[in-house]
């Protein structure tokens, strides 16, 4: 099922962990909806700017799934409101930034991004179907084997 001219729900809900571990990861009618905003008003708009492919890293995790990645309870992955994403031949702060200069979004996050290595890390980045988007920077950094968030794009 396409959701908008270059990205698909299959795209979206794709997880070796869940494949793997035979976990459910098909959205409810809510989540569909929360998704289809996120690709209009993020995910479309990178793959249309850039002209690249985007690749989905995650996007909508049930919550067995998101429990069974370690990711928080809080996660809006588990919402459908958000994507780890790549964009093939930019680098991801340079992702980053775009996004974050051009387009509403409730969380940026450039995650495990190291300076001078273009491909490291990947982007975070949630869209909220209400409207309150918070416009929310952040940076995440492995520091002596745990994560840390920075305010802004490090």
């Amino acid at each position: 099922m396409k959701i908008t001219r270059n990205f698909s729900l299959q795209e979206l809900t794709k997880s070796t962990t869940a494949i793997r571990k035979g976990i459910d990861n098909l959205p409810n009618t809510e989540h569909l909806v929360n998704l289809t905003n996120l690709c209009c008003h993020i995910l479309q708009p990178v793959r249309s700017y850039f002209g690249r492919v985007v690749t989905i890293n995650s996007g909508y995790r049930s919550p067995n799934l998101n429990k069974a990645v370690g990711g928080s309870s809080k996660s809006q992955h588990c919402n459908g409101e958000a994507a780890d994403f790549e964009c093939s031949k930019i680098g991801n702060y340079k992702l980053a930034k775009w996004v974050s200069e051009n387009l509403e979004f409730d969380q940026l996050i450039l995650e495990f991004y190291t300076s001078g290595q273009p491909s490291s890390g990947w982007v975070h980045c949630s869209y909220k179907s209400d409207g309150n988007n918070r416009s929310k920077i952040m940076t995440a950094l492995r520091v002596n084997g745990k994560t840390q968030y920075k305010t802004g794009l490090i």
